[in-house]
């Protein structure tokens, strides 16, 4: 994951909300479980163990989102458990073990994910943030962002 793909998840979860949430960390578990396939065809099997590691716990998260008892959400376990199994394999194993096809069941999961977020209409998760906005001003071809909205005095904890 390289720097730019850690700012951008690390703006979203702050402004996301908690269908949000689950849309950034599908992208978070897809991004890991390609670096770990780019990793492998590049013969770094370090950097292989390492993505594959990353994969699990953001796939292991993502399963702890859903609630057990609700049959929709037993069925997107099922589906993550499935994910989290080939992973574990790949792992045990130091070769990929489906998961190009993981990828591909997360990026059809993600669909159903994107629809549940536009009908969610709460606020984010996260409380006392700065808003972000990001618009073209005076760099040529550079997106700039600024940051506003919040009292610096009240962030953080009081002792």
């Amino acid at each position: 994951m390289t720097k730019e793909q850690i700012k951008e998840f690390t703006l979203r979860t702050s402004q996301a909300n908690q269908s949000g949430l689950i849309l950034v960390l599908t992208d978070i578990a897809v991004c890991h479980m390609k670096d770990s396939l780019n990793s492998y065809a590049a013969q770094d099997a370090d950097a292989y163990e390492h993505s594959v590691e990353l994969a699990r716990r953001s796939v292991n998260e993502l399963c702890a989102s859903f609630a057990p008892a609700d049959p929709l959400g037993a069925r997107v376990i099922a589906i993550l458990r499935f994910i989290y199994g080939k992973l574990n394999k790949s792992a045990i194993r130091g070769v990929p073990d489906e998961l190009d096809r993981c990828v591909t069941m997360l990026d059809n999961l993600k669909v159903g994910f994107e629809h549940l977020h536009e009908l969610d209409r709460e606020g984010p998760v996260m409380k006392n943030t700065h808003q972000v906005y990001a618009g073209l001003t005076y760099g040529k071809g550079v997106l700039n962002e600024s940051v506003s909205g919040v009292d610096v005095s009240t962030r953080g904890f009081k002792a």
